[in-house]
């Protein structure tokens, strides 16, 4: 049983179709996971063809025809459509939309280039706009759905060491509450999942080997960054909420960011 908010979500999210970006590694890849347990039809994509199929091959031979995947780069417009042709083709719509793609870029605002930001607004804030314009009017002729945007606590609480993300995640909460403002009588929800410190492989880039083990790492680097709760979110807590958030035991729940940051956002 993984941890998270609740073990079992019965039979809500059964049968659903479901788009998940950045699928291929760390959270992307614990919703995918967490999706096709729940009975979803699940369509994910990653820029690396690669690790696609090293971890989704193994996944597919266990949920058949529920699962495919595409090579996609969020940061272009054009491979985005391409990925909701497919999903229509497949399945016939789409219910449940989750904006995983793309980590956080550090720097400040004498460090950052004009190419950092345009990639922090390309595959954040406007691979969500590009996803959702989609999405959408075909959730609506389904009678509804529901929009999950992967976000960080930065959104509402900027942090000089991630400029660019800070201000680009903060329009992108944006934009997450005006879709469900704009489209609740549509019977569509938007939410943010706010991240605060995960431990993926990602953290890789910064490990050196002569400080200890990588857990050790991890560990220090929740010190770091001051998490009451003293370690790290698990990709699978992250995907719990996720699915939550998909699902109908969320029916009422809107146009909020819903933080698993162990309690970072209110200590720092």
């Amino acid at each position: 049983m993984t941890p998270g908010i609740r073990a079992d979500l019965g039979s809500g999210l059964n049968g659903k179709i479901a788009l998940v970006t950045g699928g291929s590694s760390g959270v992307g890849l614990a919703v995918v996971r967490r999706l096709l347990d729940e009975g979803c039809c699940v369509m994910t994509c990653a820029r690396d063809a690669g690790r696609l199929d090293a971890e989704l091959v193994p996944l597919a031979l266990a949920h058949g025809d529920r699962l495919a995947w595409r090579v996609a780069d969020m940061g272009r417009s054009g491979d985005i459509e391409p990925l909701f042709y497919d999903l229509t083709a497949r399945w016939g719509g789409i219910d449940v939309l989750v904006n995983n793609a793309a980590g956080a870029e550090s720097g400040r605002l004498e460090t950052l280039s004009d190419a950092q930001w345009q990639v922090e607004f390309d595959t954040k804030l406007m691979a969500m706009v590009r996803t959702a314009r989609l999405a959408v009017p075909r959730m609506r002729s389904r009678g509804g759905g529901s929009i999950v945007n992967i976000n960080a606590v930065f959104a509402q609480r900027p942090h000089p060491d991630f400029f660019a993300s800070s201000v680009v995640r903060a329009g992108c909460l944006a934009l997450t509450r005006l879709i469900a403002a704009d489209h609740a009588r549509d019977g569509i929800r938007a939410n943010a999942v706010g991240l605060g410190v995960v431990a993926t492989e990602a953290w890789r880039a910064w490990y050196d080997a002569s400080a200890g083990s990588f857990d050790d790492f991890l560990a220090a680097s929740a010190a770091h960054y001051r998490v009451p709760m003293g370690r790290m979110a698990l990709p699978e807590e992250i995907a719990d909420a996720v699915a939550y958030l998909a699902s109908p035991h969320a029916a009422y729940v809107t146009g909020t960011q819903f933080d698993v940051d162990g309690g970072l956002s209110v200590a720092n």
